[in-house]
């Protein structure tokens, strides 16, 4: 009988390591321009219904684009904080950009057919509408440092206070579903009673979920 080659044991742990390493690697943010053109494809799409189901040039045309600007970032931050559950993991930083990107157009919107181009404007709001809009306008200014930190020159630089600089963001897409709850849904009720209970459930699970779970080893 033929002898059995002899097994490098030094080069299979080797090999075993790196695949253990690739296997547990993180799972990076999605690079190129994919992302980017998604985004395109989102507003060209919207922009072209909002023509067809209203009058160019119309004032309730331009409130209504303001309305679906400000649904869609939340909608963008609401995936992010289910990135996990959705695996959507890679392209969280992607939702996050867009969902800053649309609270800019969201504001800039409002500003110019909401308030007709002057802050002032805000005086004739309701009480309820204004502490709407203040909540919005904490929750942009909110998301201004994380959007610019999201670059893995501001990770490596900022090293851990990186993370928690961007524990912030579940707090701001808070406040956002809450500047939207106020502002931008007819509940037909007091809206502080049904933001009072959101505000709870997610402070609730905010608080539950920021724990880390003990690993069972068999």
């Amino acid at each position: 009988m033929a002898p059995r080659p002899r097994r490098n044991k030094a080069a299979t742990r080797r090999t075993t390591g790196r695949r253990a390493t690739r296997e547990a690697a993180p799972q990076r943010a999605v690079p190129g321009f994919q992302p980017f053109i998604i985004g395109v494809l989102v507003v060209v799409i919207t922009e072209e219904l909002l023509r067809v189901l209203y009058v160019e040039g119309s004032h309730l045309l331009g409130q209504r684009r303001t309305e679906v600007y400000g649904w869609l970032s939340l909608a963008a931050l609401l995936l992010v904080l289910a990135s996990r559950w959705l695996r959507l993991v890679p392209h969280r930083r992607a939702l996050g950009l867009a969902g800053f990107a649309f609270a800019l157009m969201h504001t800039w919107l409002a500003y110019a057919h909401v308030l007709d181009g002057d802050v002032e404007n805000v005086l004739f709001l309701s009480v309820e509408e204004q502490a709407a809009l203040w909540l919005g306008v904490a929750a942009l200014l909110g998301l201004l440092p994380l959007a610019l930190t999201s670059t893995n020159t501001a990770m490596r630089r900022l090293g851990k206070r990186w993370k928690a600089l961007h524990r912030l963001g579940p707090w701001m897409t808070l406040l956002a579903a809450l500047h939207t709850a106020w502002i931008g849904v007819h509940f037909g009720l007091n809206p502080l009673a049904w933001t009072s209970v959101a505000l709870l459930l997610v402070s609730a699970a905010l608080f539950l979920f920021r724990f880390p779970r003990k690993k069972v080893h068999p």
